[in-house]
Parts: structure tokens; C-alpha cells; sequence
């Protein structure tokens, strides 16, 4: 299986445990299934408080913040 670095906890894991996020139009969207193209980052869903308390995605993605969506998502998982 492939190995890909959590953007929160910063520690190898399979592909497949780990949530992918991708940047469209700007924006930081979720991109798991289906897997979209374009520069990628990933995550442990686990890890969303720590993601969105070092603001781990836009340092990612060169300044591009989470959709509104996944904005919701990541907040609903850190609690």
C-alpha cells in the first residue's frame, strides 16, 4: 500500500486510512471518493482539531482555505 504523510499529526500512514484533500477553484475540497486530480494533501480524520488549530491546510495548499463544506467536516470530526 502507498505511504502518505497526515498534514496534522505528521506521521506515515497507508493511503487508504488517510482523507484526501485537494484545491479547486481556490478552494481546499475533500477528495477522497472520487479521487480528483490536482495537488493533494492528506489526513487522518483523527487529526482534524490539530488541522484546523495550526491551520495546517491553507500553509498546505499555499494559502487556499477549506470549502465552506469542509470547513463543517473538519469541525463536526474535532469534536
Amino acid at each position: 500500500m502507498p505511504q502518505r504523510r497526515c498534514i496534522g499529526c505528521r506521521q506515515s500512514d497507508e493511503q487508504s486510512s488517510l482523507m484526501r484533500l485537494v484545491r479547486r477553484d481556490g478552494v481546499v475540497i475533500e477528495a477522497t471518493t472520487p479521487r480528483l486530480d490536482g495537488r493533494g494533501a492528506y489526513l487522518h480524520p483523527a487529526c482534524a482539531r490539530i488541522v484546523l488549530e495550526r491551520k495546517a491546510i491553507p500553509r498546505a495548499f499555499r494559502g487556499a482555505e477549506p470549502s465552506a463544506e469542509l470547513g463543517h467536516v473538519l469541525q463536526a470530526m474535532s469534536e
